[in-house]
């Protein structure tokens, strides 16, 4: 599942899909992140704090979007190749 994030909402709808399809409450992801629920619940559902408000505001004045994926499993082998 590739997604792409132009805003807070998007970011927050994103991350609350992955967090489902992952079978993690939002009290379980806050765990695993050291946070708190409610923090959870603010960022999915894009009530988010100003330092993400600017970051969205400077990637739309620069034409630029977030592009969410899983993350790649590598191996020592690849990381090894990538400075060789």
């Amino acid at each position: 599942m590739q997604k792409i994030a132009r805003s807070a909402q998007d970011l927050g709808h994103i991350l609350r899909q992955y967090r489902y399809k992952s079978e993690m409450s939002q009290t379980d992801l806050a765990r695993r992140t050291q946070t708190h629920q409610r923090l959870i619940s603010r960022l999915e559902t894009g009530n988010k704090g100003r330092t993400l408000d600017v970051i969205f505001d400077v990637m739309r004045a620069l034409d630029l979007e977030i592009e969410i994926r899983p993350r790649r499993k590598g191996s020592a082998q690849d990381i090894e190749d990538i400075f060789s």
